[in-house]
């Protein structure tokens, strides 16, 4: 297991919506460059070893099905 495992919540690659709240069933979107062709819609709880510890992004649209924001890092 990769030492750069974490939780999305914890993660700076992780966008949410501007008013929302960090938790672990908030949905956004997992703006890791190399993860971003997926447009990947992931729960604060989900995890992978992309993982940047800080503070998620916030964009609005980033918890729309699908995403709809762009990456604002």
């Amino acid at each position: 297991m990769s030492n750069h495992w974490g939780l999305c919540k914890n993660c700076k690659w992780w966008q949410i919506d501007p008013d929302a709240s960090v938790t672990d069933q908030t949905a956004g979107l997992c703006i890791e460059e190399d993860l971003q062709p997926f447009n990947l819609r992931i729960t604060g709880n989900g995890g992978c070893n992309s993982y940047a510890h800080g503070e998620p992004a916030r964009a609005e649209g980033s918890s729309a099905k699908p995403p709809e924001a762009a990456p604002q890092r």
